[in-house]
């Protein structure tokens, strides 16, 4: 038993030590960056705006043009601006092609009362191939594809939401503050901010923060993610309330 324990406070403090490495490297890259103020920032364009959560973006269910039910949304590729580039889907089960996933542009995807529609057809299927554009997703063995969320790689510059949900946040000089529990966008797929779930030791609450991305020291593949914000800052927030957030994709 006392093995056992050992071993999990040991994993528990190089997870620790390395997300502190992580948020240190972070701050440091962010200081020639211009961090928005806490005081100045608040969740009424937010609310008043609407917009689509990313734990309702994917899974999503995904329409052809003839309103039939072709697949779903296996993931979502962000640019370094922090746009919507393109969602991965899996479609076609029941086409001669049978399974497969392909990559649609976002201007190319609309909302759909039930899901996204998309202009992926049978006959059309293999010009959304998901290595035809490799400013995306950089070119992988074939046989991965089936496990898009943990094999496929995203080309430079290009993170897929996976890569961020669920990941460490943190405070400061490292101080564990809770997880990415989601991500906000706009209608035109612009992110509006990330949703940190608090641990304990800050109240166990639900906030939503500016996003930092590329130039702020984050990638893709860190397994923390600095706020940019001291104790003393995200002491003074807020709750965000989902209730008064339209995700446009929620029945």
């Amino acid at each position: 038993m006392s093995i056992k324990r050992n071993v999990c406070v040991t994993t528990l403090a190089v997870t620790a030590t390395a997300a502190a490495l992580q948020a240190n490297a972070q701050q440091t890259q962010a200081q020639e960056q211009t961090v928005r103020p806490l005081g100045e920032w608040n969740y009424e364009k937010i609310y008043q705006k609407g917009g689509i959560k990313a734990d309702s973006l994917l899974d999503a269910e995904v329409f052809g043009e003839n309103e039939d039910e072709i697949g779903s949304v296996e993931n979502v590729l962000v640019t370094q601006d922090n746009k919507i580039a393109a969602i991965i889907a899996q479609v076609g089960g029941f086409w001669d092609v049978g399974d497969t996933h392909v990559l649609v542009p976002w201007e190319e995807v609309e909302l759909h009362e039930d899901g996204v529609r998309v202009p992926v057809t049978e006959d059309n299927a293999e010009d959304y191939g998901l290595f035809d554009a490799e400013e995306y997703v950089s070119q992988q063995d074939l046989s991965r594809t089936q496990q898009v969320e943990d094999d496929v790689e995203a080309g430079t510059g290009v993170w897929k939401l996976t890569d961020l949900l669920n990941d460490y946040a943190t405070v400061g000089d490292g101080i564990g503050y809770g997880y990415i529990d989601n991500i906000l966008f706009s209608r035109e797929g612009d992110v509006q901010g990330v949703i940190v779930e608090t641990g304990a030791g800050f109240g166990s609450g639900t906030y939503a923060y500016p996003f930092y991305g590329y130039g702020y020291g984050w990638n893709p593949g860190h397994t923390a993610y600095y706020t940019q914000y001291n104790e003393e800052d995200v002491g003074e927030m807020e709750s965000f309330d989902y209730e008064q957030y339209e995700d446009l994709l929620d029945d």
